[in-house]
């Protein structure tokens, strides 16, 4: 079904206060993306910082070995 069961999405839940809210919503109409798309980049490009790793270029080599 999935050439990499690990890369199937599963739901998370954020709560959010009404500010914090209205950031996310404004950022994917601007964007023209799903809120949901635009939390995912934001946690991941944090996520990237914080533990100094270049997560596209482990996807991108795990990419190259699996094709």
């Amino acid at each position: 079904m999935y050439q990499d069961p690990k890369r199937v999405r599963t739901k998370s839940t954020v709560y959010l206060d009404q500010y914090e809210a209205d950031v996310i919503t404004a950022l994917a109409n601007y964007l023209g993306v799903p809120k949901a798309e635009v939390m995912r980049q934001m946690m991941m490009k944090e996520a990237q910082e914080v533990l100094g790793v270049d997560l596209t270029a482990l996807t991108d080599t795990i990419a190259a070995s699996a094709g």
